[in-house]
């Protein structure tokens, strides 16, 4: 698993949400999302602030767990 998969799992767990209520959330299939947690996919810039907006987390906090750069 990504460190970007382990976090967003994180902040979902925290919600006390499923797969399908965020993927709902941020406009994405769950299938989609499933995949960015297990690290299988590399989400799109698009995604990324989606989930950041959702989440209420800074801006370019989860592009840093992508490319730690």
């Amino acid at each position: 698993m990504s460190k970007f998969g382990e976090k967003i799992m994180d902040l979902r767990v925290q919600k006390k949400l499923n797969t399908k209520e965020v993927a709902r959330a941020v406009s994405i299939p769950q299938s989609r999302y499933s995949e960015l947690e297990k690290g299988v996919r590399v989400p799109t810039d698009s995604q990324i602030s989606r989930m950041e907006e959702y989440f209420g987390i800074p801006s370019g906090e989860l592009v840093k767990l992508i490319n730690p750069n």
